[in-house]
């Protein structure tokens, strides 16, 4: 099993002089990431297009900063791909900091928070397809598949969706040309894996209590379901079927 990338993305009102705002803070970021650069956006171009981008140091993650949503990818290797407790250590100490910036601007009043993470299960090497629907629907009456994609939504503590999707991964050849035709054929096909989509966020809080306010604590919630999916329910899930 991979975990492949991980994104968090932290929801807020519209913040007005946000790049200021990160120029006069950005020393907040020093211990993790480079110095940022503030994007040539216009203030009256559409509020999710971020207008500063930060690289970590050693450019496994990016920072991308717009007046109304501030996402953090990171992208996994040096064997973090194959331990979650490890991914999960880098993003709390990362968040940590964009958190200690965030705090200044946001006074810690958030709408929403979300973490998600791919992730492959690489040891599946063909028939990932046949894999999700044997395991998963079990029945005799579906032929000739050729994708799946089957979500489970639980909600916890009142606040949290806990989201699941799994789904058929394709893997091709290195130099495929999606806009080719004919390059995403079986002949460039070298594998057909099982990939998951873990999105856990609090949204259905935001959603349904009109008085609801997220806050960064919230991320440690969702690492803790993250880690509960991951740990304990995926392989279960994934080869036999069940949660």
């Amino acid at each position: 099993m991979l975990i492949q990338n991980t994104s968090v993305t932290v929801n807020y009102k519209k913040i007005d002089g946000i790049k200021k705002a990160y120029i006069n803070n950005e020393e907040k970021l020093h211990k993790y990431f480079n110095l940022g650069t503030v994007l040539p956006i216009p203030d009256n171009a559409p509020l999710e297009i971020p207008r500063i981008m930060v690289q970590t140091v050693n450019e496994h993650g990016q920072l991308l900063i717009s007046p109304i949503r501030t996402t953090f990818n990171v992208n996994y290797n040096a064997g973090f791909e194959m331990d979650w407790a490890k991914c999960s250590q880098y993003i709390k100490e990362r968040m940590r900091c964009i958190f200690d910036l965030l705090n200044i601007i946001t006074k810690d009043s958030y709408e929403y928070i979300g973490l998600v993470s791919t992730i492959l299960f690489d040891d599946i090497k063909e028939n990932g397809t046949n894999v999700i629907a044997n395991n998963l629907i079990k029945s005799k009456n579906i032929n000739d598949l050729y994708d799946i994609d089957i979500k489970f939504t639980f909600v916890e503590d009142n606040k949290i969706y806990t989201n699941i999707t799994l789904q058929d991964a394709r893997i091709f050849k290195s130099g495929v040309d999606i806009a080719k035709a004919g390059d995403l054929s079986f002949k460039n096909q070298i594998e057909e894996s099982v990939g998951v989509i873990l999105d856990i966020n609090d949204r259905y809080g935001f959603n349904n209590n009109p008085n609801y306010v997220s806050g960064s604590d919230v991320l440690e919630q969702l690492i803790y379901y993250m880690d509960h999916v991951i740990n304990n329910k995926l392989e279960t899930l994934v080869r036999k079927g069940e949660l």
